[in-house]
């Protein structure tokens, strides 16, 4: 929960804003290189939370199905990669391709 707290602060910090300002002015003012940057942020951070929220919704099944089992199946080298394993593909799906 804590990572996909701090994604959507980072998003709502270095994304919307400028999601703002282009709405407003209909125009892009901060030229090409930033608006690579924003880009892949955006996708990287939007990513990230979707994937924390399946990491939740799959921690929550666990609970469900297998509460007598849960801390054996979820331990905290899996939590650990887990999160490893959001923000890698999150990088490599947004920075990667620009």
């Amino acid at each position: 929960i804590v990572s996909l707290a701090i994604t959507d602060l980072l998003l709502g910090l270095l994304v919307l804003p400028f999601s703002a300002l282009y709405e407003l002015t209909r125009k892009w003012l901060l030229g090409s290189i930033f608006c690579n940057i924003y880009i892949s942020l955006d996708v990287m951070l939007c990513t990230a939370s979707i994937l924390n929220l399946f990491m939740i919704s799959l921690d929550r099944y666990f609970a469900v199905t297998t509460p007598l089992r849960y801390c054996q199946v979820v331990t905290r080298s899996r939590v650990a990669m887990g999160l490893v394993v959001i923000w890698s593909v999150s990088l490599m799906v947004s920075f990667l391709p620009i």
